[in-house]
């Protein structure tokens, strides 16, 4: 008889750091006296609204066409947000995505659509390279999948692109995919179009090996929540073409599956929208797969998404970014004045990963793991812990990461009580 009747990998899924930390922050100000509620920097969020614009063009369009926002929608989305798709990443990044067959949007954010790029690309003990510290989620969704995430570590990770060095000994026969992104979560550190070609190069190389061999390509996937937080605009790897010493060419948009969403940079996080930019022939695979996962996007976040797509709302998206980041830089003064704090100023993103090693033996020998739980505790500031972002390397085990797409009055408050925390040890 079976011990359980849940599926092993099912079984082995840790807790969302992200979900599960906002739960718990809501149970504790639940009992908390007014004005000492858990300040939550967590979760990756702005507080500023969704454009007021948005939300009337889904009112509009239920006015107008209420059938069509009830009706099924076509799979891979409206062809009218295909096509604004298109024209904005074009804008953004100058790389052209046909909207027939190159682009198809998903439920679920951009966490849906890595979800359909997995079930399409990864069978079983596939390898996935993924550049730590990173995105905790990536771990549990390739083994959920049936991969094999692979970690490697970026020692000056705010600094540092992974190098290609460190790549191309961490391919093997087994390597898959590769995920890559234009800034990283939690370093922030900006991905520049140098540090794409000298990847690019490395993945050039065995793809063309491979093909000789009549083996399938290794696959990048390029993750990009973050896109509009790069305040000097995106590099983007899809639109490299390698030329080798032997003078062969490899163009890297036949193994780059782009995804995003307008989440981060519209504050559109319950539409759960997210989109995927990837040549014609993966596409229409993925699309086979999206239709018996959640058949299609929820019409109504399509049109609240064709909205946002609009060019005229380019100068909102640059607004929310360029506010976030002067809020950022205040909240990085504010902590790096503490003594023995080292907070370094992020490429890019509305979030920091700061250093409280300098506190770590104090912390802990008042029997706290973390920075992130000390603070929590101490502070009533919530975090997420280094350790999340790439387990079993215990020098991040006092850095935390922080949201400072907060308010400015929030974050100045936060950043009292961390400093008055740290200094009552």
């Amino acid at each position: 008889m079976p011990e359980t009747i849940f599926s092993d990998s099912a079984m082995k899924l840790r807790e969302s750091v992200t979900h599960g930390t906002k739960a718990k922050i809501a149970a504790l100000n639940a009992n908390a006296r007014p004005g000492e509620e858990v300040i939550d920097l967590s979760i990756g969020t702005l507080d500023d609204l969704a454009d007021d614009r948005i939300n009337e063009a889904v009112i509009h369009f239920i006015q107008k066409q209420p059938r069509a926002i009830h009706e099924f929608a076509p799979v891979t989305g409206f062809e009218f947000l295909r096509k604004s798709i298109s024209d904005r990443v074009f804008r953004l990044r100058g790389v052209r995505y046909s909207p027939d067959n190159e682009i198809m949007v998903t439920p679920g954010g951009i966490k849906g659509a890595i979800t359909v790029v997995f079930h399409t690309l990864l069978n079983p003990g596939d390898e996935v390279i993924v550049p730590l510290p990173n995105w905790p989620h990536y771990a549990d969704m390739i083994d959920l999948h049936g991969g094999v995430m692979k970690g490697v570590l970026v020692r000056d990770f705010y600094d540092k692109a992974l190098s290609p060095e460190v790549l191309d000994q961490a391919i093997t026969e087994r390597t898959k995919m590769i995920i890559l992104g234009d800034c990283l979560n939690p370093s922030g550190k900006i991905y520049s179009r140098e540090d794409l070609s000298h990847l690019s190069a490395v993945i050039a190389r065995h793809n063309l090996r491979r093909a000789e061999l009549g083996q399938p390509p290794v696959q990048v996937l390029f993750d990009c929540p973050y896109e509009s937080h790069i305040l000097d605009g995106p590099a983007t790897i899809s639109d490299i073409t390698v030329t080798l010493e032997n003078g062969v060419t490899y163009a890297m948009r036949e193994c780059t599956t782009l995804v995003t969403g307008p989440g981060k940079t519209y504050g559109m996080h319950g539409d759960r929208v997210g989109y995927i930019c990837s040549p014609a022939d993966k596409l229409a695979m993925m699309a086979k797969v999206q239709v018996n996962l959640n058949s299609f996007a929820a019409t109504y976040a399509q049109v609240a998404t064709h909205e946002a797509m609009q060019e005229y709302m380019d100068e909102v998206a640059m607004a929310r970014a360029v506010n976030s980041r002067m809020n950022l830089q205040g909240f990085v003064e504010a902590l790096n004045a503490i003594p023995h704090v080292h907070v370094p100023v992020p490429e890019g993103g509305f979030f920091i990963f700061a250093d409280f090693s300098g506190y770590g033996e104090k912390i802990e020998k008042l029997g706290y793991d973390s920075a992130e739980q000390f603070l929590l505790e101490r502070a009533r500031v919530a975090s997420i812990g280094g350790l999340h972002f790439a387990e079993n390397v215990p020098q991040l085990k006092h850095f935390i990461r922080l949201n400072t797409g907060r308010s400015e009055s929030t974050l100045h408050l936060a950043a009292e009580r961390i400093r008055d925390a740290l200094l009552s040890l």
